[in-house]
């Protein structure tokens, strides 16, 4: 009898545990879940203030242009002109228009707490009533604007009506974007409060949880430690626990409280996940903290992550940490792309499944030598596990998990990894596709500059090329190397493509003139580097309030890619190592590409002609250990300009 009792009690704590354990693992996957969809739901929030915003910018520029033609269309006589004036006057009347129903839709929308995407409506009728009065405002405004905007297309020439509807319309812009940036971050505060009670309501069950699994546990200490002290030796003989043990701690219970311990330790390391995921840390951040923190329980020495570009079907190196026994694969691999099928990696993607290789000098044998796995072994790495990353049900990757040890790897590690891929790529969602959205909002104005001048063509895209070029010539030279590294690099041909983002400011007539600019003009146009400048400041001070910090080296660029060495550019006229070393690299992309390319005012030089009068320069214009570099590198330059010319 006292023996069924006691195995009754033994079984209903083991019942108990297990029902804890089963509930904690529950309540950390609806966190991930919960997280995941209010990620999501942020995401159109923000998307929708973004697109309610640029329609603003648009609408606003569209008046300035058409009340510009209307000037033209004054003092023109020539029917040939007023063709092309009246030709572009109802292509900007139609683009105003057009933006103007769908600011009106969106505004509608908003009213009844709806907002609007192209693919996705999301219901914040809750978080809209704590900004009632601003929308009402905004709205109130926008009717006035509207009425405006619709006056100023109907006259079709200038005169005190057009002129009243430019000014109103001016004058109220900046006033409707301020709106909407403060209603964006009532609703975003709201929904966030609002999921942050109910993160605490889960944070408490699972507390309570825990309470029950350490009383379990102190229940089943008292009832199973002193009368199986020789189920403990057993545990001694399979390797459970370290045979060096000392007679003190033969004699006492304490290494099982040591393994219990050990696992509430492994219990809190993924709480502390789950904290780091709650306090918006960088995705590097994530990455090393999880480096750190698990290497305890999974032998690897090196975290790898590589995304898929779809459209491309590449997929390129893009994420790397390592405790300092990989020497040399980071620098090989980061920011490489591979063709997609050219890799082993497919399969991983395709079937959703981990891979283990426990022997990679075994598995290349016989093998084409391919260019990553010689970076791979050249490093050191014997083993590996692979798991893709998903978002959804959508791949956007593959994570490695590598070791300097052969035979290290098992099938029940990739459990643990699995949750620890889950886990990135929520953080990846919250962290990298995040920024990747208000970038793309940012340059989408910069490429709505590049639009009004119809000379520029691929101007963006080459500078993107030529300026992460000379950042990875000055990289591989070892110049600048205290700032220069893989991650500036990618910052360097992120940001360059906005240097010119303050053209959004700069009037037509001057910006479009096809001849060359007065005096009086050419100081206007010298103003779009403090336009620049302004309008990524602006950006940086809004996400600045959610933790984040983007647009650094974008501001560096924008404001300083027109300054020269000699301290004769402008806007500050800064001189040498005065300004920021990203705006003097992306200066010597700009001028490249101004030599090399066509405008209405010149014909394009020669490759060879337009390097030489950059060289001229060396010391003047560009900082001379830039161009000493770019002079090294001449023929891959050429190159990259050859590309362009194809």
């Amino acid at each position: 009898m006292i023996q069924n009792n006691f195995m009754s009690r033994i079984k209903h704590i083991v019942f108990v545990i297990v029902g804890a354990v089963t509930s904690i693992i529950i309540c950390i996957l609806v966190l991930l879940l919960f997280h995941n969809s209010r990620d999501e739901e942020n995401q159109v929030i923000i998307e929708s203030f973004s697109r309610q915003q640029m329609l603003t910018q648009i609408m606003s520029k569209d008046a300035g242009r058409i009340y510009s033609l209307y000037q033209a269309a004054d003092g023109e006589t020539k029917k040939a002109s007023l063709d092309i004036i009246r030709e572009r006057y109802e292509s900007a009347a139609d683009s105003l228009s057009n933006a103007s129903e769908e600011f009106s839709v969106n505004i509608e929308a908003m009213k009844t707490g709806t907002l609007l995407q192209e693919d996705a409506t999301i219901y914040v009728g809750r978080a809209t009533r704590s900004s009632l009065d601003k929308i009402e405002e905004l709205a109130s405004i926008w009717e006035k604007f509207k009425f405006e905007a619709s006056r100023l297309i109907e006259e079709g020439e200038t005169n005190e009506i057009s002129l009243q509807a430019l000014v109103y319309i001016q004058d109220h812009n900046l006033e409707m974007l301020a709106l909407s940036d403060e209603i964006l971050e009532d609703i975003l505060r709201t929904t966030n409060e609002s999921a942050k009670l109910e993160e605490i309501i889960i944070y408490f069950m699972m507390s309570l949880l825990m309470s029950v699994l350490i009383y379990s546990f102190v229940s089943l200490y008292s009832y199973i430690v002193v009368p199986y002290r020789k189920l403990y030796q057993g545990f001694e003989q399979v390797g459970l626990i370290h045979t060096n043990s000392t007679l003190k701690e033969q004699r006492d219970p304490n290494p099982l409280v040591n393994e219990i311990g050990e696992l509430f330790h492994k219990i809190n390391d993924l709480f502390k996940l789950l904290e780091n995921m709650n306090n918006n840390y960088t995705f590097t951040e994530m990455l090393d903290f999880i480096h750190s923190t698990f290497s305890e329980f999974i032998s690897y020495n090196y975290i790898g992550i590589a995304l898929i570009d779809k459209e491309r079907q590449t997929i390129r190196a893009s994420f790397g940490v390592s405790d300092g026994s990989v020497k040399g694969m980071p620098e090989e691999l980061m920011g490489k792309v591979f063709s997609l099928k050219s890799t082993s990696l497919m399969a991983v993607i395709e079937e959703g499944n981990a891979r283990i290789i426990n022997d990679l000098e075994a598995y290349t044998q016989g093998m084409p030598v391919k260019y990553y796995n010689q970076a791979i072994l050249s490093a050191g790495i014997k083993s590996s596990i692979t798991l893709p990353l998903k978002r959804g049900d959508d791949p956007i990757g593959v994570i490695f998990f590598s070791s300097t040890q052969k035979h290290v790897y098992r099938q029940e590690h990739i459990i643990l990894l699995k949750m620890l891929a889950n886990s990135i790529a929520v953080s990846f969602e919250q962290n990298i596709f995040i920024d990747d959205l208000l970038y793309s909002n940012t340059l989408a104005l910069a490429k709505l500059a590049e639009a009004r001048d119809e000379d520029t063509g691929e101007h963006l895209e080459r500078m993107k090329r030529y300026s992460s070029k000379i950042a990875e010539f000055l990289y591989t030279d070892g110049i600048y190397k205290d700032k220069v590294d893989l991650e500036y690099i990618s910052k360097i041909e992120r940001f360059s493509p906005l240097h010119d983002i303050g053209k959004v400011g700069v009037p037509d007539g001057i910006l479009l003139k096809p001849g060359k600019l007065t005096k009086e003009e050419f100081e206007e146009m010298k103003k779009h580097t403090s336009y620049g400048a302004e309008v990524l400041r602006t950006a940086e001070q809004t996400i600045s309030k959610h933790k984040k910090c983007l647009f650094g080296i974008g501001i560096e660029i924008a404001e300083g890619h027109q300054e020269k060495w000699d301290g004769s550019g402008y806007p500050l006229g800064k001189k040498g190592e005065e300004i920021p070393l990203s705006a003097r690299i992306v200066a010597v992309a700009d001028v490249l590409d101004a030599l090399t390319s066509e405008r209405p005012y010149k014909d394009a030089y020669p490759f060879e002609q337009s390097f030489q009068m950059m060289v001229e320069e060396r010391g003047t214009h560009f900082d001379p250990l830039i161009m000493d570099s770019f002079i090294r590198h001449k023929e891959e330059i050429y190159a990259v300009y050859r590309g362009f010319q194809l």
